[in-house]
């Protein structure tokens, strides 16, 4: 797994040839939010640069994955989520799914990382097994009278 910081100086690198291009947010900054293990997984954290916001997976070396530019599945307890997979003699194997681009929308780095940090939350949430319906006595009598619920 590759560290945060070398994530975030690879990006920057990239953010040098991107500075000019409309798209680019001079209000913000390159910064890997959340970049964790995640056991079976790999590691995965939300890439902000002044171009776009990624969920940004770097799968286990030894993970069967289809080619460079090809589309993966990245399966988490929240839900699936279809990724680009990337190749880059520095980082190696990863992948991304775009959150937002351009990043215009966003006034400064405090407003992006708060975007990042609620997808963070809602990405590393368990789902929540469906609950029961609520069934009340006089529901359960009809039921068992054989009456509409």
């Amino acid at each position: 797994m590759h560290s945060r910081e070398a994530i975030e100086a690879y990006y920057r690198a990239v953010g040098t040839r991107m500075a000019g291009l409309p798209v680019y947010n001079p209000a913000l900054a390159v910064e890997l939010l959340g970049w964790r293990a995640v056991e079976g997984v790999g590691a995965l954290g939300v890439l902000i640069t002044p171009w776009c916001m990624n969920l940004f997976w770097q799968p286990p070396a030894e993970a069967e994955l289809p080619t460079k530019g090809e589309r993966a599945v990245l399966s988490l307890p929240s839900g699936d989520y279809e990724c680009t997979l990337h190749e880059d003699e520095s980082l190696g194997r990863y992948a991304s799914a775009s959150l937002c681009s351009p990043m215009q929308d966003f006034p400064d780095q405090a407003g992006a990382r708060a975007m990042a940090e609620e997808v963070l939350r809602l990405v590393f949430a368990e789902s929540e097994p469906p609950q029961p319906a609520q069934l009340t006595r006089r529901a359960l009598f009809r039921r068992a009278l054989g009456g509409a619920s």
